[in-house]
């Protein structure tokens, strides 16, 4: 049988060649009832376009890359349906992968989306692949989201809540109720979310006399994931001298330490305190929940949208950068020595 084509279809629609492939691209208007024509004789014929050939010819593949660190982590999932939303009224498709903080994985999805010609990318970076980064930014639209590319050949956007303010709020609600030993659990130094938060804890703790430094005992550097929440904690409760609070750089670690302290029985807050930034997961139904630094991905997710829509356009555009601000919500994990 002889492959169908087009042409075929617009003589068996009644109808143009153009009229097909407006209907197929969606990109002019084209009545109801003759949409219906053509869709009838594609589905008669059993018509594929070829979608390569078409991706080729109007330089689009209508796809979207959305690599992030941890895909299990309800932040980017909610994050990526807002996305979704705004991508697939423009008739964009969203490719998602998961890079598990790995250097390598990254670099294999990076090279992966390049080679299928994205349209553009949404990137939470592993901070390790940046001269890869900075070379795919003069070429493919990329905003970069929670985690910066700190370099001024980077050619992209950037969305984040301000984590420097986030954490010293934080940090300044456990010390308003009395807390002086805080111990603090954060991620990997090399990512701005994990410098910027140790900042913010800094910052605060400084304002009544504390200076940490390399040597402060209550603290762990863990990799914003659930597994190092949960070593951190253990690492914590082996310490002589005991900290009054924990406060947590992230959700997943969040998770980790809550985890653990179930676990082991360790009555919240009689026994410690828990902070934690970013929002934790189904936090209204837990019976003890902790004070936390909130803000909404389902936002940044729709406004990442709609700079991608932009840079896809023109990708010359200069770098914008947009910083929500967190909010303090104080939950009953925090007890008061005031």
């Amino acid at each position: 049988m002889d492959k169908v084509t087009i042409k075929d279809v617009a003589k068996t629609a009644g109808v143009s060649i153009a009229t097909v492939s407006r209907v197929i691209n969606k990109s002019y208007y084209v009545s109801t009832a003759v949409e219906k024509k053509v869709l009838m004789a594609i589905e008669e014929l059993k018509y594929y376009p070829n979608s390569i050939a078409r991706s080729l010819k109007i330089n689009s593949t209508k796809m979207i890359g959305f690599l992030v660190s941890d895909i299990s982590n309800n932040y980017f999932i909610t994050m990526a349906r807002a996305l979704e939303d705004v991508l697939n009224r423009q008739n964009y498709n969203l490719i998602v992968c998961s890079t598990e903080n790995q250097k390598e994985r990254e670099l294999t999805y990076l090279e992966l989306l390049k080679s299928k010609k994205v349209d553009a990318l949404v990137l939470n970076t592993t901070g390790q692949n940046d001269e890869f980064v900075i070379n795919m930014s003069h070429n493919i639209p990329i905003i970069c989201v929670n985690r910066r590319i700190n370099n001024s050949s980077f050619k992209g956007d950037f969305l984040d809540s301000d984590n420097i303010q986030g954490t010293y709020m934080l940090t300044k609600h456990l010390l308003s109720l009395g807390h002086r030993k805080i111990f603090v659990q954060n991620g990997s130094f090399h990512l701005s979310t994990g410098y910027e938060r140790y900042e913010g804890f800094k910052k605060a703790m400084a304002e009544i006399g504390i200076e940490i430094k390399n040597d402060y005992i209550f603290q762990y550097e863990g990799d914003f994931t659930l597994e190092s929440g949960f070593q951190g904690v253990a690492y914590m409760m082996g310490l002589k001298d005991r900290p009054t609070a924990l406060v947590v750089m992230n959700n997943m670690m969040a998770i980790g330490a809550l985890k653990y302290l179930k676990l082991h029985e360790i009555n919240i807050p009689e026994e410690l305190s828990i902070a934690s930034y970013g929002n934790i997961e189904n936090l209204e139904l837990m019976s003890t929940q902790p004070s936390i630094i909130s803000f909404d991905p389902a936002a940044i997710g729709t406004r990442i949208g709609e700079l991608i829509l932009e840079r896809i356009k023109d990708n010359s555009l200069i770098n914008k950068e947009i910083i929500y601000q967190p909010q303090l919500i104080k939950g009953n994990g925090v007890k008061s020595f005031i």
